[in-house]
């Protein structure tokens, strides 16, 4: 099976992790389209790890992770987008469970997949 893409698009929401942020860094080398979601006073750090291109800057600072969990919904219908994913820096990759075991899998092709079902 060919390794696909989600059609939705991945918000990735990090804070003090620019040099350890998991989730980015198996997107990226998974070739998985992302966009990190950062506070401004962290902007320049995650531009160093991931690029400007990878980043969306809050417009506000400090403010907890529902606060900006709204945004990151509200930037995604001022996109038209009808759907989303959102998740967190923490991430080491997306796994399935089958009889018993959890096994790996290509993330853009279990999220495209995923995305069949909604």
């Amino acid at each position: 099976m060919p390794n696909l893409k989600p059609q939705y698009p991945i918000y990735v929401v990090s804070k003090g992790r620019a040099d350890i942020c998991k989730t980015a860094d198996f997107l990226e080398q998974e070739e998985v389209p992302y966009h990190l979601v950062v506070e401004p006073q962290e902007q320049e750090l995650y531009e160093e790890w991931y690029g400007e291109d990878r980043l969306y800057v809050l417009p506000f600072r400090d403010q907890g992770l529902p606060k900006t969990r709204q945004w990151v919904r509200e930037h995604s219908i001022a996109n038209g987008d009808k759907r989303h994913w959102q998740f967190d820096d923490n991430m080491r990759g997306v796994y399935r469970w089958y009889r018993g075991k959890r096994i790996w899998c290509d993330s853009g092709t279990a999220l495209h997949i995923t995305e069949g079902f909604v």
